[in-house]
């Protein structure tokens, strides 16, 4: 039988924030576990910088310009086979859940999918009453959220992804899976006791319900003493607008906790990705199953003077993020190796972008692998040199500039509604600010070297950032259609992306 694949990804997770990298707190250490068993790649980097466009990147197996997935235009084109359909021909069952207002059927992510779960606000309704006595996981989300605090739906969807594995199980048949989880992304307010695992001194109470509460009735239902409790909260919950455009100051020390709340975060999903390793351990599948943990882009915490959440630029505080796979460990008949040769522990230090994804699990599942110049399977897991260059795309998104125009209406929010495109060789990532093909702004760094990007070599080396800039060019796409900017017909969906900060 052919592998299981499962499809993991913890949105808005930076790589220098995981343990399993070598951050100094435990934030990861489901994926450690994960790394230890299969290969860990040190230079993973995502095709975008936010969820739609990455996604939309993936579940095709193209970059965002070939495709059109990007700006306001983030619905996949009916002419683009999807990974699930892909993996339904090969024949998989099918699971996915819906990551916010982002990842939803009416982009085309329920295409192929045999068990698609959506995720929207709880509101206190009649479709929620419904809900409540219809579905026993999303029961017990409600209780969590009742009590420990919300988790964006995390614990719904890893719950739901349990009883399709189950099921799947049962039957005897290869089963695929994809959950993006969002706790991690703002506004960096994990359930008890994750917001205050990293953060001493914070104080709130027992029980979320009574925290709200207490907001209801005009009180401050969190603190920090020493700190100013609602400045860092205000922070955390817009994404940091009010720092972006120099209306708020942020020190080393606030922005130090708001990292703490981060962290916490992080390891709440890494929880439930090590009690899903348990379940799968429990029902005997483990070792016929392929995990891939990821993200799907970094954060912004006050980076390159002053940037905050993951939009307007291309920077690897937003590109470079983690990638594990575990590979299935047993000779169950497929390409993919056995457990004699399969490796154990494999660092890979050579670029891959997250769209090489798309043929590894065609090739996993025994399907053909696409002709497509820019992507390879990993499979074989060899530091091989599987690139000359990788790239990144970012059209703009009309919401944040929206956004930032109505509460700062003295900001210029337009200076930023222009494309970003970069490309990296082994040595040096250019970033182009504006049409590659007229005149255009650029940012030339050793990533290598200088991992933080902060020294820009373009006066330096112009002859590297003309190769570069004719390669994008030869490559690349314009991204010059943007499409209309699309605000939701259902208000749950508006106010999810509201609560995401994209509204």
């Amino acid at each position: 039988m052919q592998p299981n694949i499962l499809f993991l990804v913890t949105d808005a997770l930076r790589i220098d924030h995981c343990s399993t990298y070598g951050y100094e707190r435990e934030t990861t250490p489901a994926m450690t576990r994960l790394a230890e068993e299969g290969v860990r790649y040190n230079n993973a980097f995502a095709p975008s910088i936010w969820t739609p466009t990455v996604h939309g990147a993936i579940f095709t197996g193209k970059y965002p310009s070939h495709t059109g997935i990007y700006a306001n235009s983030l619905g996949i084109p009916d002419e683009l086979e999807t990974l699930s359909e892909a993996l339904k021909g090969q024949g998989y069952r099918t699971f996915a859940a819906s990551a916010g207002a982002h990842i939803r059927k009416s982009r085309g992510y329920a295409r192929g999918v045999d068990e698609y779960v959506e995720t929207r606000r709880i509101n206190p309704d009649l479709g929620f009453a419904q809900k409540v006595l219809s579905d026993r996981s999303f029961a017990k989300q409600v209780g969590l959220s009742l009590t420990r605090g919300p988790d964006d739906k995390t614990w719904y969807k890893y719950d739901r992804l349990k009883r399709f594995i189950d099921d799947a199980a049962d039957d005897g048949e290869p089963f695929f899976g994809f959950i993006n989880a969002k706790t991690a992304h703002q506004p960096f307010n994990p359930p008890r006791p994750y917001k205050q695992m990293f953060t001493e001194g914070l104080e709130r109470p027992r029980w979320e319900f009574l925290e709200r509460t207490i907001e209801a009735l005009g009180g401050k239902a969190q603190d920090h003493p020493g700190y100013d409790i609602e400045k860092l909260r205000g922070v955390s919950h817009s994404g940091g607008d009010g720092v972006f455009v120099g209306d708020v100051e942020m020190t080393d020390e606030e922005w130090a906790v708001i990292k703490a709340w981060y962290d916490g975060a992080v390891r709440y999903v890494d929880d439930r990705i090590s009690d899903l390793m348990d379940f799968l351990e429990s029902r005997g599948v483990y070792e016929d199953t392929m995990v891939v943990v990821t993200a799907d882009h970094g954060d912004n915490f006050g980076d390159h003077g002053g940037l905050t959440s993951h939009i307007f630029s291309l920077y690897d505080s937003l590109l470079h993020v983690p990638l594990v796979i575990k590979p299935p460990r047993s000779d169950n008949g497929s390409e993919v190796q056995p457990a004699e040769t399969a490796p154990n522990g494999q660092e890979i230090n050579n670029q891959v972008s997250l769209v090489d994804l798309y043929p590894t699990f065609l090739e996993t599942a025994g399907g053909p692998v696409p002709n497509y110049r820019l992507t390879e399977s990993l499979l074989g897991f060899e530091d091989r040199s599987y690139h000359d260059y990788t790239f990144a795309e970012y059209a703009g998104f009309d919401g944040p500039i929206k956004r930032l125009r109505r509460k700062y209406p003295d900001f210029d929010a337009e200076q930023f509604a222009r494309p970003l495109q970069s490309v990296r060789s082994d040595e040096h990532k250019l970033i182009v600010t504006g049409s590659p093909e007229e005149e255009c702004e650029r940012e030339l760094y050793a990533w290598r070297d200088d991992p933080d990007e902060e020294r820009d070599l373009l006066g330096e080396q112009p002859e590297v950032a003309d190769e570069l800039l004719a390669v994008l060019r030869e490559t690349l796409d314009p991204l010059d259609n943007s499409g209309e900017f699309e605000v939701p017909e259902d208000e749950g969906l508006e106010e999810q992306l509201k609560d995401l900060g994209y509204l």
